[in-house]
């Protein structure tokens, strides 16, 4: 990794959209090289069903939300803010305001508009890969059940 402000805002900005991207297609493959499969990884949303801890919970949500959602598209209304980062930081914050999801669930088309995102970023070595995401979504409806387990 080089050592300039831009560089490490360039690289972690490629891998939030190789995140959406993944997303996008469904891919728990990709997914999996975004995240580090530790123990203590968090990912939350809104809604109390949806609090993973460890790469295993993580990976169930992924899988469990590509088996129930179909057409997933993401929109970024808003421009990305990065926190942190730059050498010889091993650490750095990605928030997003603004961003709209559109799918199918259960056959019905569903927008969720002005979902608000934060993910933490760690550098091992030189290789940046999340350890928190989190969603706000603007409703409550719940779409996938993600059962305990």
């Amino acid at each position: 990794m080089t050592s300039t402000r831009d560089e490490w805002k360039a690289e972690l900005s490629r891998r939030f959209t190789a995140f959406v991207e993944a997303y996008e297609r469904g891919s728990l493959e990709a997914l999996s090289e975004l995240f580090w499969h530790d123990d203590d990884i968090v990912v939350v949303g809104t809604h109390s069903n949806l609090h993973f801890i460890g790469w295993a919970q993580v990976e169930h949500s992924f899988r469990t939300q590509f088996g129930s959602l179909r057409d997933i598209r993401v929109t970024l209304r808003s421009e990305q803010f990065w926190h942190g980062g730059a050498p010889p930081s091993t650490m750095a914050c990605l928030t997003v305001p603004a961003m709209d999801i559109a799918l199918v669930a259960g056959g019905r088309p569903v927008t969720f508009e002005g979902i608000r995102v934060a993910c933490a970023f760690e550098r091992r070595g030189v290789e940046w890969r999340m350890v928190q995401m989190h969603w706000s979504l603007p409703r409550t409806e719940v779409l996938v059940d993600h059962k305990r387990r």
